[in-house]
């Protein structure tokens, strides 16, 4: 999806031009998105959402084939009404510092995580740079304008819910309650089985102390679980 990533500067992007697209092409070779706990609710409706494996890192399948996205028409709009946060923070994205970079306030934002530092960036390649009539996204002295804050704030907050997901997925981890699992699909009247998914075992969740699950419930994890499991309801997993 990123295809140049440069960090954004005023020295270089002093005079780029930024246009609001509704063009999803940038992701109609993407499968999966990751997404954050606050997206579960609305992600299920539309999307199934499962665990991979070797990641904290929940996603929302766009297809069942590798470098496919089933949810981008020909003409580049997106099929459903909720479009994860992943592909609308595009062509902005935060990308974590070398312990070494210096500080620069046009380009790191405040720490999102420990000592962790972020840095703006964008995808010089982006559609959304090509006009010369949109946005200018630094003002006359150098600070970012109005419309870039805006962006940072959203690459901020994704960064943070992202942050906490994989604490809660982190949970469920040690709970024993993520399984492997495969989704049985049908191709061309041949039956084909794709893995390298998990989801939440339910039993293993009821069989939970009950004040871990009172917690939880108190937390919104046990909210999430159902989002995940609904997700899954036109799904043949094995």
């Amino acid at each position: 999806m990123f295809t140049k990533i440069e960090p954004l500067t005023h020295d270089n992007h002093q005079d780029l031009r930024f246009t609001t697209i509704q063009n999803f092409d940038f992701a109609k070779n993407i499968s999966n998105a990751p997404i954050s706990f606050s997206e579960f609710l609305h992600s299920s409706r539309y999307y199934p959402i499962v665990f991979p494996k070797d990641t904290n890192v929940p996603v929302v399948l766009l297809s069942l084939n590798q470098d496919q996205n089933n949810f981008v028409n020909t003409d580049g709009s997106w099929k459903v009404p909720y479009i994860p946060a992943h592909f609308r923070q595009y062509p902005f994205v935060l990308v974590k510092a070398a312990p070494s970079s210096e500080s620069n306030t046009n380009t790191e934002p405040d720490n999102l995580e420990n000592q962790d530092k972020y840095v703006v960036c964008i995808d010089r390649d982006a559609p959304h740079f090509e006009s010369t009539q949109g946005d200018i996204m630094f003002t006359a002295n150098g600070q970012f304008t109005d419309m870039t804050i805006k962006a940072v704030d959203f690459l901020k907050l994704f960064q943070q819910e992202m942050s906490v997901t994989s604490t809660i997925v982190k949970l469920m981890e040690e709970k024993g309650l993520l399984v492997d699992r495969q989704f049985n699909v049908n191709v061309n009247g041949q039956n084909i089985s794709v893995g390298g998914f998990r989801t939440v075992d339910m039993q293993k969740l009821n069989e939970l102390e009950d004040a871990v699950l009172a917690d939880w419930v108190r937390k919104g994890i046990i909210s999430l679980i159902i989002s995940h499991t609904n997700s899954l309801s036109g799904m043949q997993i094995s």
